[in-house]
């Protein structure tokens, strides 16, 4: 397979990571960050990062203007996000920042999220937070927050703020289009390699729980794993029993809730009732933390983002994965 130079390298996990990769050429950017975006604008450019994709899961970006959209990674947005999404853009578009009549491009982030809780008033607008932040600020990177330094005063109310990305409305024309069409993977057009390889870009995970898949990936590993090798940044590894995709770009996991996550999915044995997942949680951090406060909905995020374990029929079970690791418990082993 062709290699990638880092610009196309660049562009594509811009897109792997934020779903949206932009031709436009701003002041703060990096050199690094300029020449993807030449490259990008390049015919030839073009073709060599469409080609990636489709080489690898049958489908290229969305194209819209000067920005390409990729929603084909592991976060499926449910309804009530798509719904937060639109109104967020709705709300933004509205606002003299992102129509280029101010200069300083900056929104006050309350009247948005007011906005957007009108028309989903079943979510708090705490929650509306965080969710525009999960999509605006940290996926798509459209807004980036901008609170200013304000002298702490007791009972003061600090305001916040988002500045607004140059190409906003031309990205935000590109996510109403693609939702619209509802990007719905042609699996029928994709072979059975780039089945696999959908699969994992989503799950970074594969065993025999899924028959078919695995089967072309233990017939084909070798191949599958040159496919992703020219990003260098997958590592695909294959044991007798599972397969898992690993990230060169995430950083080294050492946050509490990580090995938290790793000692209840080492501690499942035959499996543990998801009622009883939170009092597993509970006790092995006390074990593990006494003197801290460990979050049982991050421990649990942990443990389905690592594949550590997965609920099947309503019991939590440990994958292979867990097996790779060790990890040292106090008085009891939790079981």
């Amino acid at each position: 397979m062709a290699e990638l130079e880092k610009a196309h390298r660049l562009a594509i996990n811009q897109l792997l990571d934020h779903a949206i990769f932009t031709g436009s050429i701003d002041q703060g950017m990096r050199q690094s960050e300029r020449k993807s975006r030449e490259v990008y604008q390049s015919p030839s450019g073009r073709q060599r990062i469409q080609g990636w994709f489709s080489r690898l899961f049958g489908e290229a970006p969305t194209g819209f203007r000067d920005n390409w959209l990729w929603l084909m990674g592991p976060e499926k947005l449910p309804a009530t996000h798509v719904t937060v999404l639109l109104a967020t853009l709705k709300a933004v578009i509205n606002t003299p920042a992102a129509q280029g009549i101010e200069a300083d491009r900056v929104i006050e982030a309350r009247p948005v999220i007011a906005a957007v809780h009108s028309a989903v008033p079943e979510l708090g607008e705490r929650k509306i937070r965080k969710i525009i932040d999960s999509l605006f600020v940290e996926r798509f990177k459209l807004l980036t927050p901008d609170n200013p330094e304000v002298a702490e005063e007791k009972n003061s109310t600090v305001q916040e703020y988002w500045d607004v990305a140059e190409d906003f409305v031309s990205a935000a024309q590109l996510l109403v289009s693609a939702l619209k069409t509802g990007l719905k993977p042609n699996l029928e057009s994709a072979t059975p390699l780039q089945q696999v390889n959908r699969y994992l870009l989503k799950h970074r995970y594969l065993d025999q729980t899924q028959p078919q898949l695995w089967a072309t990936l233990k017939a084909n590993k070798v191949a599958v794993a040159d496919m992703w090798a020219p990003l260098q940044r997958f590592y695909l590894e294959v044991g007798d029993d599972y397969a898992l995709l690993l990230d060169g770009a995430r950083r080294q996991l050492q946050s509490r809730q990580y090995f938290v996550a790793l000692a209840v999915a080492r501690s499942l044995g035959a499996g543990v009732p998801d009622a009883d997942l939170g009092q597993r949680i509970k006790m092995l951090s006390r074990q593990l933390y006494s003197e801290a406060v460990v979050n049982q909905t991050q421990v649990k995020e942990e443990i389905e983002n690592n594949s550590l374990a997965q609920e099947k029929n309503g019991f939590w079970i440990a994958t292979p994965v867990a097996k790779r690791f060790a990890i040292t418990l106090g008085d009891s082993d939790g079981k």
